[in-house]
């Protein structure tokens, strides 16, 4: 899993790369073999005028399926990575049970119909 993080407007303090890692290395660990690669784009969209400003996008590449991408925003940034990875982890996994197994299991065999085809009282 090919991880990568992108902060515009603000710095990516290690403090918060490491949680960031933390998170996504926990929410992700069902489905890590499957996920190619995992991009984060933290973003402060209000600067420094403050309010419900704080955007985190996770886009969630699976080789074979249309990307998964969720965005969240929160007045901290905290508060919207946790709530872009529960959400991007959760369609992760939906989206990888869909692909490896069948909703619906088709009969390999056609059913033997020839125990109903005598007729009644013909029996040995």
């Amino acid at each position: 899993m090919n991880l990568q993080m992108v902060a515009q407007d603000f710095s990516l303090t290690p403090s918060l790369q490491d949680y960031l890692q933390r998170r996504l290395s926990a929410a992700f660990a069902r489905v890590s073999s499957r996920v190619m690669r995992i991009v984060v784009h933290l973003r402060d969209l209000n600067g420094p005028r403050g309010g419900c400003d704080m955007a985190c996008q996770i886009s969630v590449t699976i080789p074979g399926q249309p990307a998964v991408v969720i965005r969240e925003v929160q007045s901290d940034m905290y508060k919207a990575i946790n709530a872009a990875i529960k959400r991007a982890a959760y369609r992760a996994r939906v989206v990888t049970h869909r692909r490896s197994s069948p909703r619906y299991a088709k009969p390999d065999v056609m059913p033997d119909t020839s125990l109903h085809s005598e007729e009644p009282g013909a029996r040995d």
